[in-house]
């Protein structure tokens, strides 16, 4: 093994210990732990961008944090979206019920619904993989 080799594969290692929130042998535990959380908001961020209605997920953040530090990393943003997304069908609260459906509709497990969004309740469909809503209807 070169020396190249070796050093990737120790970089490797360290990556790996930051992106499951562990301090690497020989690193100080305060700033492993910050650079960790930096790691998994930039996981978390590159989820949000593959699929945007995550960030519609009562209390999404932090758990998509959770879900990053318990999961190894994926190979791709896309990989990582889809398997938050089981991870939250897996791990349910009172609040999901509207995500879970808007989630359905994107998915074309559902062809229509009606979800609340921001405090009100919308009809929305999906069409062509794109979801679609009408104005808020009467509560």
């Amino acid at each position: 093994m070169s020396a190249r080799d070796e050093l990737a594969a120790r970089q490797s290692g360290v990556v790996g210990e930051l992106l499951r929130g562990r301090t690497p042998e020989g690193f100080d535990e305060l700033r492993s732990r910050h650079t960790g959380r930096i790691l998994a908001m930039k996981r978390v961020d590159g989820m949000t961008h593959v699929r945007p209605e995550i960030a519609l997920l009562p209390r999404w953040r932090d758990r998509a944090i959770a879900f990053v530090l318990a999961t190894p990393a994926g190979s791709c943003a896309h990989w990582d979206a889809e398997m938050f997304v089981e991870w939250v069908r897996d791990r349910p609260t009172a609040d999901d019920g509207d995500w879970v459906v808007l989630d359905d509709l994107r998915a074309g497990r559902r062809r229509i619904a009606t979800v609340e969004m921001a405090t009100r309740r919308h009809l929305v469909w999906s069409r062509r993989g794109r979801l679609h809503a009408l104005p808020a209807l009467p509560n």
